[in-house]
């Protein structure tokens, strides 16, 4: 197929033939014959010719001169009338400082007879003396707004405690493989998770129709084994603790003096100058979280801030510990005047979701309840109710005989993030049950060595930790 095309000259060869390339672009490019080249055309020239694209390629069947077409272009010539020219320059202005309007006196008139003028005697008869604030202008005074609370000083957060396996792991190592799986068991949940993985384990043999195992040897073998373990487990814990120990959150450091009282740990001789070591530490930090505590109630009393001031009290350093005989009236007097009739149903409950867990939840009572009782309020004092009998009383909710005591709403922000965020649930992962190995007496079985949820049979108060509740600060 053949087409027309601009193309230039990009060079001449002494056999006579030529290069070009398109007119403006790099390709397509080639190579030309002499007998279609004009004899008065050099390099740079560009051309009218005819291309016949073949499978080697373009290949130039004609060229021929480009015809320039002709303009005819008349120009006018401006004279001008002669005056001398003056610049228009342009002043902004405030429109509303003014009163005007630039667009004509009859639509400024109209605007300052129909609107302009009521609108100033309703707001000048209304607004007061107050209204002062809000004029414009270089010399008006600043509008005042309300103050922020003031800010209360945050403590440092404890630092948690995560024992290394250090001890534990020299233990393990130098037991039996049969032995090892018992104490690994036994670290995990003590003798009751021996015990639930024998009786799962025996449950399988019976079914299939083998003997069961032996369990009180295994117990037994446990019981011998636990003295060190628990030694081991202590002494992680006690190394971790030295390297925060004025740091260390109380309620860690009070789990690991706790359990330096058992039988197994007393007898150890070798561990009795850090048992007093820490019970000392104990004492010492104690005495300054308490003061801390104090200190940080005294100081949101001071500056009104009731909400962090009943969060504070109601977490003390120590279960059980009131406020100071001189901070309480005014705690008392303080949540009364937020708890009044004519204070917002929204404050209510901000300040009940406060009281309701502060140790003054009995010795407040409201004079009434606020003018405009909002679903939520009567939500908040149904849940809180157990806590604030006298409260609850005056909004005419009655306490069942079986009610149990609230708990504090937390991470509040995480659960609605959860419920706008659903994802589908997995797939539990099916695995096949194998066949249970023949188990010699008196050794647990690899089944029961893997990880399960089980409790030990006794718990103790400090073998569980105390949730760690962030003080919000509203």
């Amino acid at each position: 197929m053949t087409r027309r095309m601009d193309i230039e000259v990009t060079s001449t060869r002494p056999d006579g033939t030529f290069t070009w390339r398109q007119a403006g672009a790099k390709a397509p490019k080639g190579a030309g014959g002499a007998d279609v080249l004009p004899a008065d055309a050099k390099v740079g020239d560009v051309l009218r010719a005819e291309i016949d694209m073949d499978m080697d390629g373009p290949v130039v069947v004609s060229l021929s001169q480009v015809k320039q077409r002709e303009r005819n272009v008349r120009l006018l010539t401006i004279t001008g009338s002669g005056a001398e020219f003056k610049p228009v320059t342009e002043v902004s202005t405030n429109r509303r400082s003014k009163g005007g309007d630039k667009r004509g006196d009859k639509r400024g008139d109209k605007r300052s007879d129909k609107r302009g003028d009521k609108r100033t005697d309703k707001r000048s008869d209304n607004r007061g003396p107050a209204d002062t604030s809000r004029a414009s202008g270089p010399g008006a005074p600043r509008r005042q707004f309300t103050p922020p609370p003031p800010v209360l000083a945050k403590r440092p957060r404890a630092a948690r405690l995560h024992p290394l396996n250090v001890h534990r792991k020299a233990v393990l190592e130098a037991l039996k493989p049969e032995e090892r799986v018992l104490a690994e068991k036994a670290l995990a949940g003590g003798i009751g998770a021996v015990r639930q993985a024998v009786n799962k384990q025996n449950a399988l043999l019976v079914k299939d129709g083998k003997p069961k195992i032996n369990s009180d040897s295994l117990v037994n073998l446990v019981v011998e084994m636990l003295p060190r373990l628990r030694v081991a487990e202590w002494q992680d814990s006690v190394e971790a603790v030295e390297k925060i120990i004025e740091t260390v959150d109380l309620r860690d450091l009070r789990a690991v003096v706790a359990r330096s009282n058992d039988p197994s740990l007393m007898k150890d001789a070798s561990l009795a100058e850090k048992r007093e070591m820490l019970r000392a530490a104990l004492e010492r930090r104690q005495a300054a979280e308490m003061q801390n505590w104090v200190d940080d109630l005294r100081a949101a009393v001071d500056v009104g801030r009731i909400v962090a001031a009943l969060k504070i009290a109601a977490q003390p350093p120590k279960a059980g510990s009131r406020p100071p005989d001189d901070l309480r009236p005014r705690l008392v007097a303080l949540t009364l005047e937020q708890l009044s009739p004519l204070t917002t149903s929204d404050r209510w409950v901000i300040v009940l979701e406060a009281l309701a867990f502060a140790p003054i939840h009995n010795e407040v009572v409201p004079t009434g309840v606020p003018a405009t009782v909002s679903p939520e309020l009567t939500a908040t004092v149904q849940r809180l109710a157990p806590a604030i009998p006298r409260i609850a009383a005056l909004f005419g909710v009655e306490i069942g005989p079986k009610a149990q005591m609230p708990r504090p709403l937390r991470n509040e922000w995480r659960d609605k993030k959860a419920k706008t965020t659903k994802k589908p649930a997995a797939k539990p992962a099916t695995k096949p049950t194998a066949p249970p190995a023949t188990v010699p007496a008196g050794a647990l079985p690899v089944e029961a060595a893997a990880p399960e949820v089980a409790a030990p049979e006794v718990a103790t108060v400090e073998d569980v930790p105390v949730e760690n509740t962030a003080i919000s600060d509203n």
